[in-house]
């Protein structure tokens, strides 16, 4: 690495890193304020809060590395173009091109820690935030009870697997539910009902309009039911437990689950798509700077950073609605879940490109 890029990518870190300390000292404040009432109410300690907080912490940072990169990006080519040495570095041989590289390949591996922070940091941590809510926070527990669960899958003996797409805990009703045979990863036979009901006076499971298949190696056995009485090693009451809540697995647990839920048949469009998403979010790193730094070059010297630091905010919240919107229509089925959440990435990384090559080198 040569000495100017070391300069270079010296001042743009110091830049970042006092963006990411005022961030976090902001969502630190405003959360505190919002949430005071709540830990008075519940006689939190300073212990206990400053935990809290310390849980926090991974995911408001995850949250401002992208923003952060932006604005130091625009501040740090602000302030070379403001004293004339982006001017200099251009005169001395260097293009835009070359002095964009090391940022580049720096928004490149922000991207990837990114991605890896989130998924080994941040996730496990948001899990025990959810637990110190519900343990610690009386008035949250009280309010976020959970009454429908969706996507719920039990594992039962002799190779079955009982699955409800929906159950109201309260109704002790649910829709979509199936139960499965599965033998070396193949369907043996299932059975899949409209509706079900769990009968509290029997303890059974009442499963409506089902439609029973059989699979053998040459042929399939079909049969319709208006009502099957099931009596299974499994309750509502262990819903709480073993209920499935894939935004809070990591990338590989989430991956794992949706194969599971492919091979009993679910619909899995949802889970695809936050699947996706990750990626495509943390990718957003490097696509700030390939567009921040033409940017920023396009301005005059005399303007300030004002006009850099708004449109590159503008650009990033329509990254942010596009990409939402995308993960919308991927869960809709609409576009298929990559599609869905990687086109406004492909879209901002060729504008970026485009506004690279038209700059002045």
């Amino acid at each position: 690495m040569k000495q100017i890029d070391r300069y270079m990518l010296q001042e743009y870190l110091r830049i970042f890193l006092f963006i990411m300390l005022t961030f976090i000292c902001i969502f630190l404040l405003v959360d505190l304020v919002q949430k005071i009432a709540q830990f008075l109410d519940n006689n939190l300690t300073f212990a206990e809060v400053a935990h809290y907080y310390w849980l926090m912490i991974p995911w408001m940072l995850h949250w401002c590395f992208p923003v952060s990169a932006l604005l130091a990006v625009v501040f740090f080519f602000g302030q070379t173009n403001k004293f004339n040495e982006l001017t200099a570095m251009k005169a001395g041989g260097l293009s835009l091109y070359r002095l964009a590289f090391p940022f580049l390949i720096f928004g490149l591996l922000l991207s990837v820690f990114s991605f890896f922070f989130e998924d080994m940091i941040v996730v496990p941590a948001q899990q025990e935030v959810t637990e110190f809510m519900e343990n610690n926070m009386k008035l949250t527990r009280k309010s976020n009870k959970q009454k429908i669960y969706r996507q719920v899958y039990f594992q039962l003996p002799d190779h079955h697997i009982f699955t409800i797409r929906r159950y109201d805990i309260k109704t002790s009703r649910g829709r979509n539910a199936g139960l499965h045979r599965i033998i070396d990863g193949k369907i043996i036979e299932r059975m899949d009902a409209q509706h079900v009901r769990w009968i509290e006076k029997d303890e059974t499971w009442m499963l409506l309009n089902v439609q029973q298949r059989i699979f053998s190696q040459d042929d399939e056995f079909f049969t319709k039911h208006d009502t099957v009485i099931l009596s299974l090693d499994v309750t509502p009451r262990e819903l709480r437990q073993k209920s499935v809540r894939p935004e809070d697995m990591t990338f590989r647990q989430l991956h794992g689950f949706i194969d599971r839920s492919k091979q009993l048949g679910m619909e899995t469009a949802r889970w695809e798509s936050n699947l996706y998403f990750r990626t495509a979010m943390n990718f957003s790193c490097f696509i700030v700077i390939l567009i921040g730094i033409p940017l920023v070059t396009f301005q005059r010297r005399s303007s300030g950073y004002g006009g850099g630091v708004a449109a590159g905010l503008l650009l990033l919240f329509g990254f942010y609605v596009l990409l939402t919107l995308g993960k919308v229509l991927g869960i809709a089925g609409e576009v298929p879940p990559f599609w869905a959440v990687w086109i406004p990435n492909i879209f901002f990384i060729l504008l970026g490109t485009l506004m690279l090559l038209f700059v002045k080198k």
